[in-house]
């Protein structure tokens, strides 16, 4: 844990500075024992281990000793994102307006309280957001709607929703108000809370900006026209709906995926050898232009062998009878999914046919089962879609253009998609593909 304490005691002995206080604030940065060190002259870094119970002893003994005032902060609040101004105005005891007024010379704040929050946020190492200079006034109200993160969307989601989210959290300073809303990924969740729940947002004229995925077909094309008539903003993810008219879509090159799939797999078979392909709902663009990718590839590099296609779009029983049947063929040495769940399904089909380890084999998207079944030699590589930045991206596009006034340069902005090994795996352990992917 971290400790800064800003003093101009460079030239003073220690019974001094028991005499006379300077005007200055420690920062006490999360929870790790004995603080006292004589020897601190300057503004220093520390490493310090203080209890919570003993936050007032310590508080009471400074205060005496060395300085004006103290303030005790979790070191995750400043190592996991930046300093924002309302980190400035907890740390300081005061309001969000009280700091605003003291960084920016406004009237309504003493003299000693306007010097006392610059202390503080120096010490924070907080600098004020340049696009809130140019913010509009009025709050501006924007609806997350998105499938949820449990149950059979697990594989893919949680990374989006991180996204989203971790932009958000880091523009606190923006007058942006954000509501999440959720629903089951399921073929028609026209009737599930979270739709209906934006349906009336957007009916009463409650939103200026909604982010969601391409695929969500929830709405009618009347109720979509009324948004835009209204001047609803819509940022898709995932695929660009062209009738509803978004500002803009975030998604990876679909096509590119199914080449790279195809490449990897044509790489490492004979050509006699047939190929096992989860190809997911043929009517989703993003699992068709997939397929289209993976079938341009073979045609332009003569590609003969022979494929096997399941459409099945969910985990369940039958779809995993028919996913083993098609593994148990004899003439199968490759397989791979075009979706995260299709995945799930080949690699106990592989495990439940005894070629685990013995087909080349790709799956889709990043979450821990896949990463398991890539060290376990199951899968051979694993296609990464990002969809932490598509959500980190698609939120940021439609800030901006609701408070700035930027319209995205492109219609379609395309994010990275990547190629797992098992060398590069680890990169892709827990939250580390949040500085990976964008």
């Amino acid at each position: 844990m971290r400790c800064i304490l800003r003093s101009p005691l460079a030239t003073r002995t220690p019974l001094e500075t028991q005499e006379k206080r300077p005007s200055t604030t420690l920062l006490v940065l999360g929870q790790c024992a004995d603080p006292l060190d004589h020897g601190v002259l300057q503004k220093l870094l520390l490493i310090y281990s203080i209890p919570r119970a003993c936050y007032t002893k310590i508080s009471t003994l400074f205060t005496h000793r060395f300085c004006e005032t103290v303030v005790f902060l979790r070191e995750c609040d400043l190592m996991n994102k930046k300093i924002t101004i309302r980190d400035v105005a907890q740390a300081a005891g005061v309001s969000i307006s009280t700091v605003h007024q003291a960084l920016n010379d406004k009237p309504g704040v003493s003299e000693v309280t306007r010097e006392h929050i610059r202390r503080i946020a120096d010490d924070l190492g907080y600098r004020p957001n340049k696009m809130a200079s140019g913010l509009k006034r009025r709050t501006q109200r924007v609806a997350v709607l998105l499938p949820d993160e449990v149950g059979r969307n697990r594989f893919y989601y949680p990374p989006l929703w991180q996204g989203v989210r971790d932009y958000l959290k880091n523009s606190e300073d923006l007058n942006v108000e954000c509501t999440e809303f959720s629903f089951p990924n399921e073929i028609d969740p026209f009737h599930s809370r979270g739709v209906e729940e934006v349906r009336a947002l957007l009916a009463e004229d409650k939103l200026d900006g909604l982010l969601t995925v391409g695929h969500m077909e929830a709405m009618t094309m009347q109720e979509w026209q009324n948004a835009r008539d209204a001047g609803v903003a819509v940022v898709q993810v995932g695929f660009r709906n062209p009738k509803i008219a978004p500002l803009c879509s975030v998604q990876p090159d679909y096509e590119v995926i199914g080449r790279t799939m195809a490449e990897l797999i044509f790489s490492h078979i004979p050509s006699f050898g047939s190929v096992v392909l989860c190809a997911g709902n043929p009517k989703w663009e993003q699992h068709a232009r997939i397929v289209q990718g993976f079938e341009d590839y073979m045609q332009e590099n003569g590609a003969q062998n022979r494929i096997y296609l399941d459409n099945s779009c969910y985990t369940g029983s039958e779809a995993q009878r028919n996913i083993l049947n098609l593994l148990e063929k004899p003439d199968v040495a490759a397989c791979c999914s075009v979706l995260s769940q299709g995945s799930v399904m080949l690699v106990q089909g592989l495990q439940q046919c005894g070629k685990a380890g013995k087909v080349f084999a790709v799956g889709s998207d990043v979450f821990e089962e896949n990463l398991d079944a890539l060290r376990n030699r199951i899968l051979d590589n694993i296609v990464q879609k990002n969809p932490y930045a598509q959500g980190y991206l698609g939120i940021k596009a439609l800030v901006e253009y609701l408070v700035q006034g930027k319209a995205p340069e492109q219609r379609t902005i395309y994010v990275g998609s990547e190629v797992v090994f098992r060398s590069n795996a680890v990169m892709y352990d827990r939250d580390n593909f949040r500085g990976l992917l964008l």
